[in-house]
């Protein structure tokens, strides 16, 4: 017998016996009861570049369309469980309008992204890019869960550039400009932040960090 028809028999007996279907699952310890969204939301055993990342932190390969997707996954570590995702939209912004010097020079973009931000802080100076990126609220992700990735991380996600785009263009998501240089969170100096390319993967000191440059966010999950 499927498993929907199970439910649907356990639900009769429940009715007739007064009991909600869960409490008889329980007594019963046979099965559980999921709604279709619960069941949608299984983590894969493993996640690849390229899969879809929805609000509640479940992922999945397909789209799935009663869930609020977030973004696509970009990286996945050792352990095909953990990794980095990027948002689905982008910005175009100065590293820092005043020049901030931040010693933002982690390979933890989400530390890098606090540096910068208590750094701004203190100095009554702008960080454009990092704080557009601890304050994205668009498409399910909640003010503070993003952050603006590191150089190394950036790198680690562009090699995986041809899965990424395939996954933003199935859902008519802006593209990657893969041509132009996006900021990272890490600093060179005190005038100069790394931009990373996403063709090729190349670091670069491109602009002084009050030039405009891409900025996309991104999440660990």
């Amino acid at each position: 017998m499927k498993k929907n028809e199970k439910l649907k028999v356990l639900a009769a007996v429940a009715e007739s016996l007064g009991l909600t279907a869960e409490a008889a699952a329980a007594y019963f310890g046979k099965i559980s009861v999921h709604s279709e969204e619960t069941e949608e939301a299984v983590l894969p055993d493993v996640v690849c570049p390229g899969m879809y990342y929805y609000s509640d932190g479940t992922i999945s390969a397909e789209v799935l369309s009663k869930k609020q997707l977030s973004g696509v996954v970009g990286w996945v570590d050792d352990s095909r469980q953990h990794g980095l995702v990027l948002g689905l939209r982008e910005a175009k912004l100065p590293w820092s309008g005043d020049d901030l010097v931040a010693d933002a020079f982690r390979e933890d973009g989400r530390e890098n992204t606090r540096l910068i931000l208590e750094a701004a802080r203190k100095q009554n100076k702008k960080a454009e890019a990092a704080e557009w990126c601890a304050a994205y609220a668009f498409d399910g992700v909640r003010s503070g869960e993003a952050f603006l990735a590191s150089r190394d991380e950036l790198v680690k996600i562009f090699r995986n550039l041809d899965a990424v785009q395939k996954a933003l263009e199935k859902i008519n998501r802006p593209l990657l400009d893969k041509y132009n240089w996006y900021w990272s969170s890490s600093e060179h100096n005190s005038s100069y932040a790394w931009d990373v390319r996403p063709s090729d993967g190349n670091i670069s000191i491109y602009g002084s960090k009050n030039n405009y440059g891409r900025v996309r966010c991104a999440l660990a999950f």
